[in-house]
């Protein structure tokens, strides 16, 4: 009887043993198991920088040849390769000076204009210019070119009377003189440089 007792305990803890080696396998993934994978998380891509936008000049503004240019505004040649602008009319100038030839009751008048060379690409040796291009324009349509005759009294610095060449990033500034009736102003001074399609305008006030 006490054998009979022993194997039946025996037997018992062997049951129990099974049992707990049953619930520790359960509780641990064999080595042969696959495990399931983590998801895996994209990383949102940090935006890239993007690249910023060249800078771009300023659009000329667009120019309207019905209205005349205000006095000291600069005017761009179409090409790019000069500007020009004209800064001041003044009637009856150089009093002193021999009257103009021929002409009852006209008397000196003079504008100030500076001219820049711009565009190295455009012309490398410079743009050539001279008093030529530059008119009084009167309201009944008429022009008056520059003095070909020239005084001591005739307001200085004188533009150049006959052509000069300006280097590209260098200006020439100065006065140029008229024959003009006395009784009347012109309405606009024009720039006509060879070359450009509508000669810009300045309003005389």
């Amino acid at each position: 009887m006490n054998h009979m007792t022993l194997r039946a305990g025996t037997a018992a803890l062997a049951l129990v043993a099974l049992a707990a080696a049953g619930c520790g396998d359960g509780d641990k993934p064999t080595a042969g198991a696959s495990s399931a994978a983590p998801t895996p998380t994209t990383a949102s891509p940090s935006p890239s920088p993007s690249a910023s936008p060249s800078p771009t000049a300023s659009p000329s503004p667009t120019f309207d040849p019905t209205v005349p240019l205000a006095m000291g505004k600069s005017f761009t040649t179409t090409e790019g390769a000069a500007h020009a602008t004209v800064y001041a009319y003044k009637h009856n100038v150089a009093r002193s000076a021999p009257r103009p030839d021929e002409q009852p009751g006209y008397v000196w008048a003079a504008i100030d204009v500076k001219v820049c060379a711009l565009r190295v690409d455009i012309a490398p040796q410079g743009i050539s210019i001279s008093n030529g291009p530059w008119t009084l324009v009167y309201a009944d349509d008429t022009q008056i070119e520059a003095s070909s005759v020239g005084y001591n009294q005739f307001p200085e610095p004188e533009y150049p009377f006959g052509e000069k060449m300006v280097a590209p990033g260098r200006c020439v500034r100065g006065w140029i003189t008229y024959p003009a009736p006395g009784n009347k102003r012109p309405v606009a001074v024009e720039y006509a440089p060879e070359g450009e399609p509508i000669a810009p305008r300045w309003a005389v006030k």
